[in-house]
């Protein structure tokens, strides 16, 4: 610490820029550290970032609060302010290893529209409700409500987030300086080059394999 955060701070100041006392920390990696709600861990030689436990609590919390206040509304309004929700966390989160926090979410948006169901109709079995809204065909086992539309009926299934898929980012060359000249294509390249920054969709196992 005592070289390091010198150090950054000398080079922050020659581009007009300085370290906030209340949001630095440094820290051993091994022991991690949060950062724009993801926790980044290192694990042996693998570095893990993982969506932080702060962030994952928030968007239950805030997934309560949407079925709450949409109890009583059309089942297509509830739906559509839930997948804004999880659409927003998921494109976010997807980068990073963060399968165990989409299947947990998944999990708790059931539960908490099963309850939000159980209390809307009292009077339905246990059968009724998952038939209605768990078995619609090429959605089972997915929550899915029917809405009218001017064209008709038409279907909203909430999103699940472990079926998105987890996309890696490719890691930066370790010698590259985005200021040092002769890597300023590298990194226009990776700017606007999509398969130059992400790897192709992996199973779990290839995954696996390549943190070894």
């Amino acid at each position: 610490m005592e070289h390091v955060q010198p150090a950054i701070e000398a080079f922050l100041a020659e581009r007009g820029l300085d370290l906030s006392e209340e949001k630095t920390a440094i820290t051993h990696i091994k022991h991690g550290f949060t950062f724009l709600g993801q926790t980044f861990r290192k694990h042996g030689h693998v570095l893990h970032i993982t969506p932080s436990k702060e962030g994952v609590l928030a968007l239950k919390r805030k997934v309560g609060t949407l079925i709450r206040r949409h109890v009583s509304a059309p089942m297509p309004a509830l739906v559509k302010k839930l997948n804004e929700a999880l659409r927003g966390f998921g494109n976010y989160h997807r980068h990073v290893v963060a399968s165990e926090a989409f299947s947990g979410i998944d999990r708790y948006v059931d539960e908490q529209l099963w309850r939000m169901l159980r209390r809307r109709y009292p009077k339905k079995s246990k059968r009724w409700l998952s038939q209605k809204y768990w078995a619609t065909p090429g959605h089972k086992g997915i929550f899915s409500a029917t809405g009218k539309t001017n064209k008709g009926k038409r279907l909203y299934p909430v999103i699940r987030l472990s079926s998105r898929g987890i996309q890696r980012y490719i890691k930066v060359k370790a010698d590259a300086n985005p200021y040092v000249p002769e890597y300023s294509r590298y990194f226009w390249r990776r700017r606007h080059d999509k398969a130059s920054r992400l790897l192709p969709a992996l199973s779990a196992r290839e995954y696996r394999a390549m943190a070894r």
